[in-house]
C-alpha cells in the first residue's frame, strides 16, 4: 500500500474511533486526538503535571515523574521544572507551549483533564489561577 492511501487509511480509522469513544467518559483523549498530540507530548504533559503536584503540596518529586530525557527534547528547563516552589500559571502555559507548540484554550484542557479524574487538584489550582488572572 503506498503512503497515500495509507494516510487516509489511517485518517479514516481515526474518524471511526472517535465515534466510537465516549466524548463525556474521555474529554482529554478527545482533546489529544483533536489537536493531534503525538504520544511523547501527552506522556511529557501527564509526567509534568505529576511533578506540579507535587510541588503544589511541597513533596519531594518522585522518580516516578522524573524524566529528564523524555524532558528535554522539548527543551523544558528541569532546574525550574524540579524546582520546590508551587508552579505558576505562566510556568504552565510555557510548558504547554513547549510542548504542544499550538495554541488553545488552556481551560478547555485542564477542563478536559479534570473531567476524566486526571490530576484533578492539580488541575483545580490552574483553574483557580485563570479565574483569578482573568478578573
Amino acid at each position: 500500500m503506498d503512503v497515500v492511501k495509507e494516510v487516509k487509511l489511517l485518517k479514516y480509522q481515526m474518524s471511526l474511533m472517535k465515534h466510537m469513544i465516549n466524548a463525556e467518559e474521555h474529554p482529554f483523549f478527545m482533546f489529544a486526538i483533536d489537536h493531534e498530540f503525538e504520544e511523547d507530548q501527552v506522556k511529557a504533559f501527564l509526567k509534568i503535571l505529576g511533578v506540579f503536584s507535587c510541588r503544589i503540596y511541597g513533596e519531594n518529586i518522585s522518580i516516578w515523574y522524573q524524566n529528564d530525557q523524555l524532558f528535554s527534547q522539548f527543551n523544558l528547563p528541569l532546574d525550574k521544572l524540579y524546582a520546590l516552589e508551587q508552579p505558576t500559571l505562566e510556568e504552565l502555559k510555557s510548558v504547554v507551549a513547549k510542548i504542544f507548540y499550538q495554541e488553545f484554550e488552556l481551560e478547555y484542557l485542564l477542563c478536559s483533564l479534570k473531567k476524566q479524574c486526571i490530576q484533578m487538584e492539580v488541575c483545580d489550582f490552574f483553574l483557580q489561577r485563570l479565574k483569578t488572572d482573568l478578573k
